[in-house]
C-alpha cells in the first residue's frame, strides 16, 4: 500500500512539473512587465497627433501598433493591434476617425487601415497605388475629412474618397520627409531634403517657400493659429505668422536636439507638441514661446 501511495505522490508530482514547463501564449500582465511594455513604446516612434477634443492626450504610433499619453504623463496601448504603424492620421471633423499604414507582424506592407472608434478595431481600406502600400507620412485636409494623401517609395499619392481609390500627384517635391495640412482648403505643406515647399491645388502643383530651402524634418501649421512649425537641420525649431515669408527661431533645444514631429492642438491652440530624434517628449502652453519635458 504504501509503495502506491509513493508511486502516486510521484506521478502527481512530475505532472506538475510537466504544467508549469509548457509555454504560457497569454500576454504577459504583471506590473514589471506593463514597465517593460511601457518603455519599449518609447523606443520607437512614428509619428504625433493631438485628440481633436482633448488637448491634453497625445497618440504615438510606433512598431507595436498605436498608443497614447495623457496628461499625467503615463504611456498606453490603444486596442489589440500590434503592427508596425508607419503613416498616422486623425480626422479633423471626428475625434474616433483615424488611418494609419505601415507594415503587419507577419511581414510586407498592409496598405491603409482605418478606425472609427479611437483606435480599438481597425478594417482594412486599401492597397493604395503599386501596393500594398506603407506610406511613412500620411496627410489629411484641414477640411475635407475625405482627402487624404500619403508618400510611398518616391512618390505621392492623394484619395479624394477617404482611402478607397488613390491617384498618383505627378508634380510632387522630391525626398519627401514630411507632409502637413494647410490651414485653408486644398493646400498641403512638405518638408523635403532640399526645403519646404507648399501646394495650394491638392498637390497638383508646388512652390518652393523661398525662406526655407535647408533640410526639414518636421513641419506642423496650427490650423486654428495660423502659425507654422519647422525644424531645419542648420536652423532648429522656427515659427512662422505670416504663412512662411518670414520665421523666428524659438527657445527650443541645443544642437543635436532634432525635432522630428511637431503637432498642435485643434481645441487649445497655444498647445504644441513636439518629439524629439531622442525620443524625448515636449509640451508648449504659450504657442511654442517656451517648452518643458512632459
Amino acid at each position: 500500500m504504501k509503495s502506491k501511495t509513493f508511486i502516486l505522490v510521484i506521478i502527481g508530482l512530475i505532472g506538475l512539473i510537466v504544467i508549469f514547463a509548457l509555454p504560457n501564449n497569454e500576454e504577459p500582465t504583471s506590473p514589471s512587465d506593463n514597465n517593460a511594455e511601457q518603455q519599449l513604446t518609447l523606443s520607437d516612434i512614428h509619428g504625433l497627433e493631438v485628440a481633436i477634443d482633448d488637448p491634453d492626450k497625445l497618440y504615438l504610433p510606433n512598431h507595436q501598433g498605436l498608443y497614447s499619453q495623457g496628461e499625467d504623463g503615463r504611456i498606453q496601448k490603444v486596442g489589440s493591434i500590434r503592427d508596425d504603424f508607419m503613416g498616422f492620421v486623425i480626422s479633423p471633423s471626428d475625434s474616433s476617425t483615424f488611418y494609419a499604414s505601415g507594415h503587419p507582424r507577419t511581414g510586407g506592407n498592409f496598405g491603409v487601415i482605418r478606425t472609427s472608434d479611437s483606435g480599438t478595431s481597425w478594417e482594412d481600406i486599401s492597397e493604395g497605388l503599386d501596393g500594398p502600400v506603407d506610406f511613412h507620412t500620411m496627410a489629411i485636409d484641414v477640411a475635407d475629412n475625405q482627402l487624404l494623401y500619403g508618400y510611398y517609395r518616391g512618390a505621392l499619392q492623394l484619395t479624394t474618397d477617404a482611402g478607397a481609390s488613390w491617384q498618383y500627384l505627378d508634380n510632387a517635391p522630391d525626398q519627401i520627409i514630411q507632409l502637413s495640412a494647410g490651414e485653408k482648403d486644398d493646400q498641403l505643406y512638405a518638408s523635403t531634403v532640399s526645403g519646404l515647399f507648399v501646394s495650394q491645388d491638392k498637390g497638383k502643383n508646388w512652390a518652393q517657400v523661398d525662406s526655407m530651402n535647408e533640410t526639414v524634418t518636421a513641419i506642423e501649421v496650427n490650423v486654428n493659429s495660423g502659425q507654422m512649425f519647422a525644424y531645419g537641420v542648420n536652423s532648429g525649431l522656427l515659427i512662422s505668422t505670416d504663412s512662411g515669408v518670414s520665421w523666428e527661431k524659438t527657445s527650443f533645444g541645443s544642437e543635436g536636439e532634432q525635432v522630428l514631429y511637431i503637432a498642435s492642438s485643434k481645441s487649445d491652440p497655444e498647445q504644441v507638441y513636439l518629439i524629439t530624434k531622442s525620443l524625448g517628449i515636449y509640451k508648449s502652453t504659450d504657442s511654442g514661446e517656451t517648452w518643458n519635458l512632459r
